[in-house]
């Protein structure tokens, strides 16, 4: 609230003046004739009674008594005026505040009346809840009575309607259907005439999915079925294993053992039939290796200077990898086939050598790298390099500048229809192109720009990627190291080259 204030100059001036108006009236009144001359008087007298800071508060310092009487007079004028100026800007002062007043009492309503409001609307709603909780603890008691007086079995209430059946508040499965109460021997349909059945192999669950049994059948909240027969699937399983068991010892029981290549032995003096052409790994891995056969010579060494010279002519297939800075092939050896004399075939390849070697008690892990890798051994040269040195082979040269022509082709196709537009930058943050040139030139470069990127894809599609290679003529002598103990083993029974066979008659051929 805005406090009034008075300046110090009226209340020097005020009195001062009112003192001397009243000295001037006695004086006045007490003298007849000489009026001028004693109000000259009084003024002089009362001008020499103020000090020289009143007389120069006052203005009238250094005037005579009728120029002091006159600006004592406009002073007084003055002084009303500024008191009456003072009295309206008091009164206004005292409006706006009773308005201040008025405003805080109306927001002390409001606020008031918000409180009351929201506590009017709490007291509804707990009066509704109220309400719901009386009618369901009544709903209870009704069904509890009914359950007491049928002897467990609910029977129709006020409602008409069974508890736990059809029309009921409860769902069904919460242990108040007519399925689950103590007492009813068999399952009534409800009044839609549906009849809930509970699976005889579910498992009940509660929310967590956790089983549920005894007296807490109540809280299940849904049934588990089963999704393996573990026992049955294993029987299963167990009898086709030993069914192949049974049949991968008949055939062993009917080879008779003839030829051992154990593990690091060394096939010397063999020779590459097919040519060698490994590709380079990309990122690690080669897509589709090539395949290459050796055939084995006759100089066979295993441990302790032992030769096999029976083992000559037998083929060993494999794939190729090559080493781009080494400019070399490696070989992996993947199966070996040998024929024996009577045209018997026996062929060993790398998850045969593995069955076999667990057959003669070795261990399926051992072996080095050749077990790791599945293969039953590698081929190095004749002085023992496990690289076979070879020409490099590559379609880089013709690839990669096809492509970067047609790439600019395309960036040039680009330029050129963007040369004829003209991009600015909206107020909104992004660009907006406008054709300001040629159009025939925009079409003609899009055109241009499309054609050269559909003929990049076409060109990466046929190509593929770009091709690495390491190609080693065929001819190529070679040392072949086992890795994994190889049984060369006779079998009676087993597949032959050819048969004693001939038809009956004499056969006139075809036609």
């Amino acid at each position: 609230m805005t406090k009034a204030t008075s300046n110090i100059l009226v209340r020097v001036v005020v009195p001062v003046v009112v003192v001397v108006a009243i000295l001037i009236t006695v004086k006045s009144c007490s003298s007849g004739g000489n009026a001028p001359e004693q109000a000259k008087g009084t003024t002089s007298t009362v001008l020499k009674d103020l000090t020289p800071e009143e007389l120069k508060a006052l203005g009238v310092e250094g005037d005579t008594a009728q120029d002091t009487l006159r600006t004592i007079a406009g002073n007084f004028r003055t002084v009303r005026e500024r008191l009456d100026s003072l009295d309206g800007e008091n009164k206004k002062l005292r409006e706006e505040n009773k308005q201040l007043r008025q405003t805080g009492s109306n927001v002390d309503g409001q606020i008031s009346q918000a409180v009351n409001t929201v506590r009017n609307e709490e007291e509804q709603k707990r009066s509704q809840l109220t309400a719901r909780i009386t009618d369901l603890d009544a709903q209870l008691a009704r069904m509890m009575e009914q359950m007491q007086d049928s002897g467990g079995t609910a029977k129709p209430g006020n409602a008409g309607q069974p508890a736990g059946g059809a029309g009921s508040d409860i769902p069904v499965g919460f242990g108040y259907d007519d399925s689950n109460t103590a007492g009813s021997s068999t399952a009534q349909p409800g009044a839609d005439g549906m009849l809930w059945v509970e699976p005889r192999d579910g498992i009940a669950t509660d929310a967590n999915g956790r089983p549920v049994g005894g007296s807490n059948t109540n809280n299940a909240t849904g049934f588990s079925f089963a999704t393996s027969f573990g026992e049955a699937a294993g029987d299963t399983k167990a009898a086709a294993t030993a069914v192949v068991q049974k049949a991968s010892e008949a055939v062993d029981e009917s080879a008779e053992p003839v030829y051992t290549l154990p593990e690091n032995s060394t096939l010397i003096g063999s020779r590459a039939m097919t040519a060698l052409l490994g590709r380079v790994p990309i990122d690690g891995k080669v897509t589709d290796p090539y395949p290459f056969k050796v055939l084995i010579g006759k100089d066979n060494l295993t441990a302790n200077g032992i030769e096999l010279p029976d083992v000559q002519g037998a083929i060993i297939s494999g794939t190729a990898t090559g080493d781009w800075t080494l400019s070399c092939v490696r070989g992996s050896l993947t199966s070996v086939t040998f024929v024996f004399t009577d045209g018997t075939v026996r062929t060993l390849s790398s998850a045969g050598g593995q069955q076999r070697s667990q057959g003669n008690g070795e261990s399926a892990g051992q072996g080095g790298q050749g077990s790791q890798n599945g293969s039953i051994g590698w081929i190095s040269d004749e002085n023992g390099i496990p690289c076979i040195s070879g020409d490099r082979k590559s379609n880089a040269s013709t690839y990669l500048p096809t492509i970067g022509l047609l790439a600019a082709a395309s960036a040039a196709g680009d330029a050129v229809s963007e040369n004829q537009n003209t991009s600015q930058t909206n107020g909104y943050g992004g660009v907006t192109s406008t054709l300001t040139g040629d159009a025939g030139q925009a079409v003609l470069g899009k055109a241009l720009s499309g054609g050269m990127k559909e003929t990049v894809d076409w060109v990466k599609a046929r190509y593929g990627q770009t091709f690495d290679a390491i190609y080693v003529p065929p001819g190529q002598k070679l040392a072949v190291h086992i890795t994994r103990q190889l049984a060369i083993d006779y079998e009676e029974k087993g597949r032959r080259v050819k048969y004693d066979f001939s038809l009956a008659g004499n056969g006139t051929g075809m036609d």
